[in-house]
């Protein structure tokens, strides 16, 4: 297989990974989550409510999370080895100056 082609099938790998992250964490945010409350206080009168300020996220939301971390960080990896290519390449016509 030449360079050419494992880069592509790389950056689409990559890329195919990123989106199924995507994907998974939005199917995760649109489901609801359910949650018990196993300790009370019995002769408390309060009942315990969530705020607005609590994030409750799903199992199938954190691995939609860390699907597309993993495809992001392969893409950056990607981006960075090509930069650096480019770099050497550029850098391969001069020689340095003492």
């Amino acid at each position: 297989m030449n360079e050419r082609k494992k880069s592509v099938v790389g950056w689409t790998a990559a890329v195919v990974v990123a989106v199924a992250g995507a994907v998974v964490l939005i199917v995760g945010l649109m489901t609801p989550v359910a949650f018990g409350w196993f300790a009370y206080q019995p002769l408390a009168n309060a009942t315990f409510v969530p705020d607005a300020g609590g994030v409750f996220l799903s199992r199938v939301a954190i691995i939609g999370l860390v699907i597309l971390a993993i495809g992001l960080l392969a893409i950056a990896f990607l981006a960075g080895s090509r930069a650096a290519q480019g770099r050497s390449s550029r850098d391969a016509g001069t020689s340095p100056t003492d």
